[in-house]
């Protein structure tokens, strides 16, 4: 992607952000909006909204592609898979050879019969509080993520940290 087509992308992401702004606020809805602006950023195969439980849980809320029907209210326990990685590390975490990486949790995607080639987890947090972990699964074209991509999706990531504040979707307990 030449760089005028990476400004483009950039302007979009950031209008549809701010869009989210001016709507009403309401959790589902933006866990639905932050896995489709997402899925803009970095075009793949699948998406999850994981929301954080008060003891570090992750369960899904939200669910973009193939086999997302199968997907919401599934749990991942504390630390479990990328995403709980990347929700205890509080930084993204991008693979792009899911099969070689010992975190990933090949179980899980087996029993969806799903294949995870590739896979980007972005924790969302407002003021040190979890709040979820964003999950795209299996980039379209290349499974080798641009940086430019994975700071879009910390933009988006960031953002919605904030939103869900706004509407509470702040797990009760302590700060983590």
């Amino acid at each position: 992607m030449d760089s005028a087509a990476r400004l483009s992308l950039k302007n979009t992401i950031l209008e549809r952000l701010l869009c989210l702004f001016s709507g009403p606020l309401e959790a589902g809805r933006l866990y639905e909006d932050m896995l489709d602006i997402s899925m803009q950023a970095i075009p793949c195969e699948a998406s999850s909204f994981f929301a954080a439980g008060a003891r570090g849980e992750l369960t899904i809320v939200a669910a973009r592609g193939s086999v997302s029907g199968k997907l919401k209210g599934l749990k991942l326990r504390k630390g479990q898979g990328l995403a709980g990685a990347s929700l205890a590390d509080r930084r993204l975490i991008a693979v792009s050879d899911v099969a070689n990486d010992p975190r990933h949790a090949a179980a899980f995607a087996r029993a969806l019969g799903f294949e995870t080639r590739s896979l980007v987890a972005a924790p969302v947090l407002h003021d040190g509080k979890a709040l979820g972990v964003v999950e795209l699964v299996n980039k379209t074209g290349s499974n080798e993520f641009q940086r430019h991509e994975l700071e879009l999706v910390e933009r988006i990531t960031r953002t919605a940290g904030d939103l869900l504040a706004q509407v509470g979707g702040i797990p009760k307990g302590k700060k983590r």
